[in-house]
């Protein structure tokens, strides 16, 4: 019979120790990270951010190439949108938008031609490349630069020469002022909304002039210029004008306003002296500018889609082409109306004072 007790150790043997669990080995210690590989971190991030950029520069020079249309004559993917008369008609009477300040200018990035005249060329184009049986300028605008004003006026009017079947309507928006009416009147017919106000003829330059204040406070401008070049810098805000020199600028906008005179009495078929009494620089309501020759009709789209029926025979359909978003505009969202006046947008256009065919109160 087995018994519960171990057995005896034969002598001379040292009895057998029990076998505890050896203890676990501790960790080695965690190796501290140095400045080195926080450094490199950071600059890895900046390499993916920058790697990022470059990407968003490339696509957004893609969608400029592609909306702003560099390679394509009508300035990228357009549609055309309904505007009034018959819906999806097949008569069809294109309306070319001249809208706030008349100015011209360029992408700073890419160099590309962009502002109202670009804007009226390509309608034009448009309008002659897909044989369009009418042209209607809608004009809301304070009016621009001379030389802008000048360029629209003279587009339309060879429009009308290479055209002479396409008919040629103005309608006003709220306002069609200095530049804008001088446009306007390369129409053959001129329709006034009752509420437009439109004339101020004439030619403004203006700057700013702190000669009184840098006096005051010690501010002195240096001009290196030559003793043959008197009128260098003329126009500066830190001295007094002289009287030749006001001379000298009085006479080139006496020069602009004459031409501005001639272009409105061949265009409205007035004689020069009745548009001189009209042409004070003053405004005038659309009952004033019928009174005074300066407009045809006082009315609205209803008034252009009769007189254009009348000279075509038929119902017409007001279209007007709309630039289909670009690329650009589907990354970030259409472009918001800028803050700053027409007036800002252009004089930032230039880098000084410039001649315009501008009223001033419709800023």
């Amino acid at each position: 019979m087995s018994s519960s007790t171990p057995p005896t150790p034969p002598p001379g043997v040292p009895p057998q120790q029990p076998q505890w669990p050896s203890p676990p080995t501790p960790p080695a210690p965690r190796e501290s990270r140095g400045v080195a590989f926080f450094v490199a971190i950071f600059l890895g991030v900046l390499l993916v951010a920058s790697a990022g950029l470059n990407v968003l520069l490339l696509l957004l020079s893609v969608g400029s190439l592609a909306s702003g249309g560099l390679g394509d004559p009508n300035g990228g993917v357009y549609d055309e949108a309904f505007v009034a008369g018959v819906r999806d008609g097949a008569h069809r009477v294109l309306q070319v938008p001249i809208r706030g300040a008349i100015a011209e200018g360029s992408n700073p990035v890419l160099g590309a031609a962009g502002g109202s005249v670009s804007s009226v060329q390509r309608a034009l184009r448009y309008a002659e490349s897909e044989r369009v049986e009418g042209v209607l300028l809608y004009i809301d605008s304070p009016g621009g630069g001379v030389t802008d004003s000048d360029r629209i006026y003279q587009l339309i009017r060879r429009f009308r020469d290479r055209n002479p079947k396409v008919p040629v309507c103005a309608l006003f928006g709220d306002m069609c002022a200095s530049g804008g009416y001088y446009a306007a009147v390369a129409a053959e017919h001129i329709i006034s909304r009752r509420t437009s106000i439109s004339g101020s003829i004439g030619v403004i330059m203006s700057a700013f002039n702190f000669a009184k204040l840098a006096a005051e406070i010690g501010v002195e401008q240096v001009a290196i210029k030559s003793e043959r070049t008197p009128y260098k810098d003329m126009l500066s805000m830190t001295r007094p004008m002289e009287p030749a020199e006001r001379a000298m600028l009085t006479g080139i906008v006496d020069e602009l306003y004459d031409q501005f005179v001639d272009v409105v009495a061949e265009g409205r078929g007035l004689a020069r002296d009745a548009v001189v009494e009209v042409a004070n620089g003053g405004i005038y309501t659309a009952k004033q500018a019928v009174e005074h020759g300066l407009v045809d009709d006082i009315g609205d789209y209803q008034t252009a889609l009769a007189w254009f029926e009348s000279r075509l025979g038929h119902e017409v359909t007001i279209v007007e082409r709309r630039r289909r978003p670009g690329l650009a505009d589907l990354l970030f969202g259409m472009r918001a109306p800028a803050a700053s006046s027409p007036l800002e947008r252009l004089l930032t256009t230039s880098t000084g004072p410039r001649f315009l065919y501008y009223w001033q109160g419709g800023r």
